[in-house]
C-alpha cells in the first residue's frame, strides 16, 4: 500500500512536471570553466555546471539508474542543495525514487543482508535519509540503523576484509548519533602505512576515525591521514579522479585550514576532467562533485532541516554531534567506550551527557549539584568515591583537561570529550 502510494507521487508529479525536465536538459550552455580566469571562479563554475549535468542524468522515472539514487541525492546535497525542498517538486522526486528504492528492497528481505545491501550499500542510503531531513531510524516505521549494526554482524568476514566498507558503515552510524563498540574501531584500524585500496581505504577509515572522535584511535587516525598526504603525487593528485576526489574530502573533513590549498591542484584536476569528457559518466559526477565543492560525508546533515507548523516552514535549530569518551582502567577491565552525542548550538557539554542518557540506553549516568557547577559523580554504574580519592576528569579534544567543568563548557560540532576516571 505504501509503495503504491509513493509510486503514484512519481507518476503524478513526473506528469505535471515534464516541461520542467525538458527546460533542464535545454539549458543554456555556459562557457568552459576552464576558462575563467581566477581558481574560485573556475571551481565555482565547475560545481554549478557538475550539478546540471547530473540532474540532466536522470531518465524519465527521475531515477539515475538501479541503487545509485541515495549517491547522487548526496552529491547533490554537498554541492548545492542544502535542505531538499518539497516545493521543489524537481527536485524532491528525485528523494521519493530515493525513498522507492529502498522501500521495494525491503519489501523483498526485510533485513537487507544481501551481498548488494549488506556491504556498505546499506550505508550509502542512511547517509541519504540525513541529507534529506529523514529519519533513518524510523524510516516508514524500519530502522536502518538497526539494519546496519546487524551488518557488522552478519557480513563481519566481508568487512574485515574492506575497511572502506567498513568504514562507510560506521560513518552512517557516527552521522545518525549512533555508539559502537570499540572493536568496530579496531577492526578498520591497520598496520601503518598498509591500506589494501589505497588512497580510498585511508580516506575513509580517516574520515571514521575523525567523526566517532576516540582519542584512544587518534594514532590510528593520524596514521591514515599522513598516508593520503604523502601519497600525493608530483602532479598535485592523488591517483585517479576517484582517489583524489576522496583524498580531497579527506582534508577537508580534517579541519585543517593549511592544509586546503594543498587540494588545489587536484581540484582543478577533477574540474578539466569533468570537462574533458564532454559527457561524463554519473560515476564521475557522483565522485567529483563534493569534492570540487569542498564538502565530505562528514558535512552530510549539518545544515538547518525545515519543520513545519500550521502549513509554515520555519528553521529549526541546528543539532550537531560531539565524541564522548569514557575509560576507566581503575576499577573496570579497561573499560573504553565511544558515543556520538546530539548537541544544540547554544547547549552545554552537560546538555550533551543529558541528550545522550535520553537517547541511547547504552549511556547513563548521575550528577549532583555544587557552587561550581554540576559534578558528575558516576557514568555506566561506576561510581567515583572520594573516600577513595577518585573522580571523573573531563580532557578536551587537545587531551587536556577542562578549564571549566561540564556545565560551563559550550562544545562545537566534532570536539571529542574525554571522561577519565581518576585517582588524585
Amino acid at each position: 500500500m505504501l509503495f503504491t502510494k509513493l509510486l503514484g507521487i512519481i507518476i503524478l508529479v513526473a506528469g505535471v512536471l515534464g516541461d520542467v525536465h525538458s527546460a533542464i536538459r535545454d539549458r543554456r550552455q555556459v562557457d568552459s570553466c576552464s576558462e575563467r580566469p581566477t581558481y574560485g571562479e573556475r571551481r565555482r563554475c565547475a560545481v554549478k555546471d557538475g550539478v546540471n549535468q547530473l540532474l540532466q542524468k536522470r531518465d524519465e522515472d527521475w531515477s539515475w539508474g538501479e541503487l545509485v539514487q541515495a549517491e547522487a541525492i548526496i552529491a547533490l546535497h554537498l554541492a548545492k542543495y542544502r535542505v531538499f525542498k518539497k516545493t521543489k517538486a524537481f527536485l524532491y522526486i528525485s528523494v521519493k525514487q530515493m525513498n522507492i528504492d529502498l522501500l521495494s528492497a525491503l519489501s523483498k528481505d526485510n533485513s537487507l543482508t544481501s551481498k548488494v545491501w549488506g556491504r556498505g550499500k546499506l550505508a550509502y542510503y542512511a547517509l541519504g535519509m540525513k541529507a534529506t531531513c529523514q529519519d533513518p531510524k524510523d524510516f516508514y516505521g524500519h530502522d536502518l540503523i538497526d539494519k546496519l549494526k546487524n551488518h557488522l554482524i552478519v557480513s563481519s568476514s566481508y568487512l574485515e576484509s574492506n575497511k572502506f566498507a567498513y568504514s562507510l558503515i560506521l560513518i552512517a552510524l557516527c552521522k545518525a548519533g549512533e555508539s559502537f563498540d570499540t572493536h568496530n574501531l579496531d577492526a578498520i584500524s591497520t598496520t601503518p602505512g598498509y591500506y589494501t585500496f589505497g588512497v580510498d581505504e585511508a580516506s575513509l577509515v580517516y574520515m571514521a576515525y575523525h567523526c566517532v572522535g576516540n582519542p584512544t584511535y587518534k594514532n590510528a587516525e593520524d596514521s591514515a591521514f599522513n598516508f593520503i598526504l604523502q601519497a600525493k603525487n608530483e602532479n598535485g593528485t592523488f591517483g585517479n579522479e576517484y582517489s583524489t576526489a576522496l583524498a580531497v574530502q579527506a582534508i577537508f573533513a580534517s579541519g585543517n585550514r593549511t592544509l586546503r590549498r594543498q587540494t588545489k591542484t587536484g581540484i582543478e584536476y577533477m574540474i578539466n576532467s569533468i570537462e574533458r569528457s564532454k559527457v561524463p559518466f554519473t560515476s564521475l559526477l557522483l565522485s567529483v562533485l563534493p569534492a570540487i565543492a569542498r564538502k565530505s560525508l562528514l558535512d552530510i546533515g549539518l545544515w538547518q532541516c525545515p519543520s513545519t507548523e500550521q502549513g509554515t516552514t520555519t528553521p529549526s535549530t541546528p543539532t550537531f554531534l560531539i565524541g564522548i569518551t569514557v575509560f576507566n582502567n581503575i576499577t573496570a577491565n579497561n573499560y573504553d567506550h565511544t558515543w556520538s552525542a546530539p548537541l544544540q548550538q547554544g547547549q552545554t557539554l552537560f546538555d550533551a551527557l543529558v541528550n545522550l542518557n535520553n537517547t541511547d540506553q547504552t549511556f547513563s549516568f548521575n550528577s549532583k549539584t555544587t557552587t561550581w557547577g554540576q559534578y558528575i559523580t558516576s557514568i555506566n554504574l561506576m561510581t567515583a568515591s572520594t573516600d577513595n580519592r577518585q573522580y571523573w576528569q573531563i580532557l578536551g579534544t587537545d587531551g587536556n583537561p577542562l578549564q571549566y567543568g561540564a556545565s560551563q563548557t559550550f562544545p562545537s560540532q566534532r570536539d571529542r570529550y574525554t571522561f577519565k576516571f581518576t585517582i588524585w
